[in-house]
């Protein structure tokens, strides 16, 4: 995977392997083609098996380094097993061929149980050529042993320092993978619930603006429907009222299309919109709205007055269609760092505990609770319902 080949150095950079092979070969190969004391012959023939060695390199080993798979690495130094010691029996020299092959190695195959065998076999033919130019005696064998056995020790020790390097680098880069693979996790969930409370958001400033409009327009509407031919001036007023309302709703569809303020918050603090709310109920409904402020009438941040005001307006709205109230008293008080609004109506009102569904007291308690504040409603059949929203003055941004 692009993870993968980017943390590990060694399938990363394969081309470092490829310059290693010619940095020793070509010397090698002018070595073995300078010396004179060798017959021309044998001086082809070893030049010949080098390059045979170094086309099968060229042909197994790119393939064993990407694959991962040992066996195209096995086979690789199998064939190495037989050429290898025929090359050194003519030219010695070729024993610095293992400064290339070594590496090799250890990349190409995985497992030490197939490592060690392979690295013996290979010293032991470099020990064997030794000793057979120079002869068996103790001299001999201590600066063959010498020779083998410590490049030998190196290369287990150094191979096995590279080794755990490219394990830690593989469990680095499967780590990545899984925390990328978390973090794009974590980027749709963060989404799909941003999308989700989007939704709810639009769906409750639609039900606290543009619905509340519609249901006004059709009472007006249904209202002037009745009178259209008894009395004819009753209806031109509701029609007025109707066109009124109807460009109200339309503003307010604008506004939320646009994400801005409510249009009676805008230019306005919340104590105006509250007014010119209760006018516009008292003036399409009939029924009696008034309005206190208690405390400081500035205005608190557009989020904290934007939820207020939909609290006033969804109040407003249950009043009109539910309790059959004839008076509604809104307050507004900012006190002690505190915004409250209470709206109270004298009609039937009902059992809060069986209400069920609908964007109305859910919206209003959502967003308090997004704001950090709270939400209480209190209510009982025949004693009318009050509504009280309190936010932080401060205000702590959040959907409204």
């Amino acid at each position: 995977m692009a993870v993968r080949g980017a943390v590990d150095l060694g399938n990363r950079q394969r081309i470092g392997w490829h310059v290693l092979v010619g940095v020793v070969a070509v010397p090698v190969a002018v070595a073995i083609a300078a010396d004179v004391k060798v017959a021309l012959g044998q001086r082809m023939l070893a030049l010949g098996t080098l390059a045979v060695i170094v086309a099968w390199y060229a042909l197994v080993a790119p393939r064993a380094m990407e694959d991962g798979d040992e066996r195209w690495g096995v086979a690789y130094f199998a064939a190495l097993a037989v050429a290898f010691p025929l090359l050194l029996a003519i030219a010695p020299i070729a024993g610095a061929l293992m400064f290339a092959l070594c590496p090799q190695l250890f990349v190409m195959v995985a497992r030490w149980r197939v490592r060690l065998p392979l690295l013996f076999l290979l010293y032991g033919e470099l020990a064997w050529a030794m000793l057979a130019r120079s002869g068996v005696d103790r001299y001999a064998l201590a600066m063959t042993g010498a020779s083998v056995l410590v490049p030998l020790t190196v290369t287990i020790l150094v191979g096995g320092y590279l080794t755990g390097i490219r394990e830690q680098n593989r469990k680095r880069a499967a780590l990545i993978e899984e925390l990328t693979e978390t973090r794009a996790a974590l980027e749709r969930a963060g989404h799909e619930a941003g999308v989700h409370a989007e939704r709810e958001r639009l769906a409750a400033e639609i039900h606290d603006t543009l619905a509340q409009g519609f249901t006004s327009i059709l009472m007006l509407a249904q209202a002037a429907r009745t009178t259209v031919l008894r009395d004819p001036k009753a209806t031109d007023d509701r029609l007025v009222v109707l066109e009124r309302t109807a460009r109200e709703n339309l503003a307010e569809a604008r506004s939320l299309i646009a994400a801005l303020s409510p249009v009676d918050l805008t230019g306005r603090g919340l104590a105006d919109a509250l007014d010119r709310l209760a006018a516009r109920h008292t003036r399409d409904t009939g029924t009696c709205v008034e309005v206190s402020v208690v405390g400081d009438r500035t205005s608190a941040p557009t989020g904290t007055d934007v939820a207020l005001l939909r609290t006033a307006q969804e109040a407003l709205a249950n009043a009109g269609k539910h309790a059959a109230a004839t008076t509604v008293r809104i307050e507004l008080s900012h006190t002690d760092g505190v915004m409250a609004l209470a709206v109270a109506d004298d009609g039937r009102g009902f059992d809060p505990a069986t209400v069920r569904g609908g964007y109305g007291l859910l919206g209003i308690r959502t967003r308090a609770v997004g704001l950090g504040g709270t939400c209480t409603v209190r209510s009982a059949p025949g004693e009318g319902t009050t509504v009280r929203v309190s936010l932080p003055a401060g205000g702590r941004t959040g959907p409204t």
